[in-house]
Order: C-alpha cells, then sequence, then structure tokens
C-alpha cells in the first residue's frame, strides 16, 4: 500500500510502483520518510516534505554536492504545488543515537571540521554568487530574530533576551570579521549522523543555510555529553585534530555559534514550529536556559 502522501507522485515517478516493503522512519505534519525495498532488491530513501521542507532537494542541489561534502546521493526529485518527493541513497541503517560510542562522537567532530573546511574551501569556486546570496546568512540576521523573541506574546521582555542584545551585536562582528563563510547543517545531532564504512555521513540538510558560526559544534557537544559520556574538550580536540585553531578560540566560537543556533531554533518554535512538531513547545524553557548558561560564559 502506497502512503497517501505520495499517491500524487506515483505516475510521475515510476519507482514508486515498484516498491515492496514501506518501513516508516519517521512521520511529522511536514515530512514523512520512509526506507522502501524495491522488486530489485535495492533499497532506498525516499522523503516527502511539505511547505518548507519540500525545498530539501534544492539544499543538496545548490549547497551541499557543490560543496563536494559527504551527503547521500539523490536519484529523483518532483516539486507539486506545496509539496515534494526525494528518491535517496540509503546510506545506512543505524545512526549515531543508536550507537551513541564516544569513539563515533568524536569521528563526528572531525567530520564536521572536514566538512566545513572542505566547504569553505569550494564555496566561491564551486557555487554561483546568487546561489551564496540565497544561503548567506548575515549578523543582522541574528540580532533581528533575537529583536522578534522579544516582541513575541510569548517571550516579550524575556530577561536573558534583553541581555544578550546588549553583547550579542560585538561578538557576531568580531565573528563575521574573523571567521571565513562555511556550510551550516542546523540539525548536526546524533540522529542525523549516519554510520557508514567507519565514519559519519551527516543527512537531513533541509535547514542549512551559509555562515561563520559554530552552531552545529555546540548540538554535537551536548550530545556526546548527554549520549555518550564525553567532555567539552575532548569533542574540542578531536574538531582541532582537522583545523589549526587555538583551543580558547575554539571554545569562544563555540559560545558564539551556540548562541546563533538556539535564537535561531527558538525563533522558530516560537513562530510556527510548535505546531508541526507536536510536544516542542516543552522545549523552550530549556532552550532559553541553555541561552542563559552560554551569556555567562562569554560575557
Amino acid at each position: 500500500m502506497i502512503p497517501a502522501c505520495f499517491s500524487n507522485y506515483s505516475s510521475i515517478i515510476p519507482m514508486i510502483n515498484e516498491v515492496t516493503e514501506w518501513s516508516l522512519l519517521r512521520k511529522w505534519a511536514l515530512s514523512e520518510v520512509y526506507r522502501v525495498r524495491l522488486t530489485t532488491g535495492v533499497s532506498r530513501i525516499i522523503k516527502w516534505g511539505g511547505n518548507e521542507m519540500a525545498e530539501e532537494a534544492e539544499v543538496y542541489r545548490n549547497l551541499v554536492h557543490p560543496l563536494q561534502i559527504k551527503a547521500p546521493e539523490i536519484f529523483e526529485f518532483v516539486k507539486l504545488k506545496d509539496s515534494g518527493v526525494m528518491v535517496m541513497e540509503d546510506a545506512g541503517e543505524k545512526n549515531l543515537e543508536q550507537q551513541p560510542y564516544p569513539s563515533h562522537f568524536l569521528e563526528a567532530s572531525r567530520e564536521l571540521a572536514r566538512l566545513r573546511v572542505k566547504a569553505t574551501e569550494n564555496i566561491e569556486s564551486m557555487v554561483p554568487k546568487r546561489i551564496i546570496d540565497r544561503y548567506s546568512i548575515l549578523k543582522e540576521h541574528f540580532l533581528v530574530l533575537l529583536d522578534d523573541l522579544i516582541k513575541s506574546d510569548k517571550l516579550a521582555e524575556t530577561e536573558i533576551l534583553l541581555k544578550l542584545k546588549k553583547v550579542l551585536p560585538r561578538h557576531l562582528e568580531k565573528l563575521y570579521q574573523m571567521i571565513p563563510t562555511s556550510i551550516i547543517h542546523h540539525d548536526y545531532h546524533a540522529k542525523n549522523l549516519l554510520l557508514h564504512n567507519n565514519g559519519i555521513v551527516p543527512i537531513d540538510w533541509s535547514l542549512s543555510y551559509l555562515s561563520p558560526h559554530l552552531g552545529d559544534l555546540y548540538c554535537l557537544v551536548n550530545e556526546a555529553h548527554s549520549l555518550g559520556c564525553l567532555t567539552r574538550e575532548e569533542i574540542l580536540y578531536a574538531y582541532l585534530d582537522v583545523t589549526g585553531y587555538q583551543m580558547a578560540h575554539l571554545i569562544w566560537q563555540l559560545q558564539v555559534g551556540g548562541l546563533c543556533w538556539l535564537i535561531k531554533t527558538i525563533h522558530w518554535l516560537v513562530y510556527g514550529g510548535t505546531d508541526t512538531i507536536p510536544g516542542s513547545e516543552a522545549w523552550i524553557p530549556d532552550l532559553l536556559k541553555d541561552l542563559e548558561d552560554l551569556y555567562q560564559e562569554i560575557v
């Protein structure tokens, strides 16, 4: 039985009619993901996305593949009105969340460093300027998001947001002057890091954009601690294996990147994300506490 979200695509993507087995991997209001088995015995990942989630294939085509970083191959993509379907390589059944071993988290840190270095090297030579402009997030963007949160019905005049408004501009100015632009995954969590051939393959690049900040490493550090029992320093030293940064400077990048990631994520939740992911409103108090913790570190 073809899932309902794919019914309008079965005449456009013939492969859908060759599926003998559908295994649900994720089902949200705006996203459904299945591992499928074809009559040939080959497995594929097939994804349906609604609204903004339908843009994932464009991110792969415009950024991920041109930047020559690790990602699954896309075989087909079709978009109809407000939704899209993408057929992808099945890059592995196990992810870091399912096997949260310290060695895997350390490799995920090194892989993040490698993909950021490669992206920075390839942006200007491999990506047209119009695409760079389309996906680039300027420092002012985070300040606008912060102002939106301060004015929002849910978080109006929240103290930590007001405190950040005073200190964040100078840190963003320094970040954007000192650190080159790279690709941001923005969901670099264990569930999106596949274990493949003794390495890590990031998936689900739908939220990606271009910026200097290190919010991805901030996310990885937190999960490495909670799932893999690793310290922040252990993850950062693995990152330093690939890059030439000094530890103190990397910690500062981590702090500013964490603030950028938290502001953007909280803004998404406050302005509609809680409708997309049931129960996600309960995340907001913890995210605000994380903002407070980073603020205390950076002032």
